[in-house]
């Protein structure tokens, strides 16, 4: 698929679903665990459906694989599909942290080509398609005050004697991502959720490692935006990119910059 999509028809499911987040988020929500012991609100599921219902709608020949779904063997997939994770950051929503966000990605031949995240609680909306990569408030429907993204400070694994300002989870971490900070030595700044691509994309920091495998909706709408604004997500110690549709939708671990 290589026809430009109309990916702004996307915008109001998008914001139907922050708006959906934030009335939970308000006003309370169900939990309930995963079988992989992960938690799951009534506020994922309900802007699931909304995204859902949307992408089917305005895409139908395209597939949809969703986090809050069953999910269909990555071989039987066309060459492209969705990602979609309706709420990244549940931890952090369950915490009362803001930080949590709505992500769409399209996938065609295995890349990402577009990726659209909002933020509920902060009013931000970021999107990015094909080397084009855009910041406007979440409630700017007429994207009138939207602005381009655009990594000025690359940071780069490979140039020794630099020290990066470093993107850290909130709530979660590992062994090896942590030998790998106390090595690095950078300047550590904690963000929740797929919002840490975004605040590459936007500048605040410039590094994301992570050293252990996430699933790829976590990541591919986030990817989407950094890679439309210059930057890029490759596999740990090099430099290729990371790419979608693996067996059982694991991404490996992963350097963002």
């Amino acid at each position: 698929m290589q026809n430009p999509i109309p990916y702004g028809d996307l915008f109001p499911a998008v914001r139907e679903a922050s708006a959906a987040e934030l009335r939970y988020f308000s006003e309370g929500y169900d939990v309930q665990i995963k079988k992989d012991r992960t938690p799951v609100t009534s506020a994922d599921l309900a802007a699931n459906k909304i995204l859902v219902d949307a992408l089917q709608k305005l895409y139908p020949e395209i597939p949809v694989v969703s986090e809050e779904f069953d999910k269909p063997n990555p071989e039987t997939l066309k060459k492209a599909f969705f990602l979609v994770d309706p709420l990244d950051g549940t931890t952090d929503f369950i915490s009362g942290r803001k930080e949590f966000t709505v992500n769409v990605a399209l996938v065609e031949q295995g890349k990402v080509v577009l990726g659209i995240v909002a933020v509920p609680a902060l009013n931000e909306l970021y999107y990015g398609y094909r080397g084009e990569a855009f910041f406007a408030p979440l409630d700017d429907a007429g994207l009138l005050n939207k602005r381009t993204l655009h990594v000025q400070d690359r940071y780069r694994p490979f140039m020794p004697g630099r020290k990066p300002r470093v993107l850290v989870s909130v709530t979660h971490s590992d062994s090896c991502t942590l030998d790998h900070l106390r090595k690095i030595a950078g300047v550590e700044l904690p963000v929740g959720s797929s919002l840490k691509f975004l605040r590459i994309a936007d500048g605040f920091a410039n590094y994301y490692p992570r050293n252990f495998s996430l699933h790829e909706w976590d990541i591919a709408a986030g990817h989407g935006v950094l890679k439309a604004a210059g930057g890029n997500v490759y596999c740990f110690g090099t430099e290729n990119e990371v790419g979608y549709g693996q067996k059982d939708f694991v991404c490996p671990p992963f350097e963002a910059y």
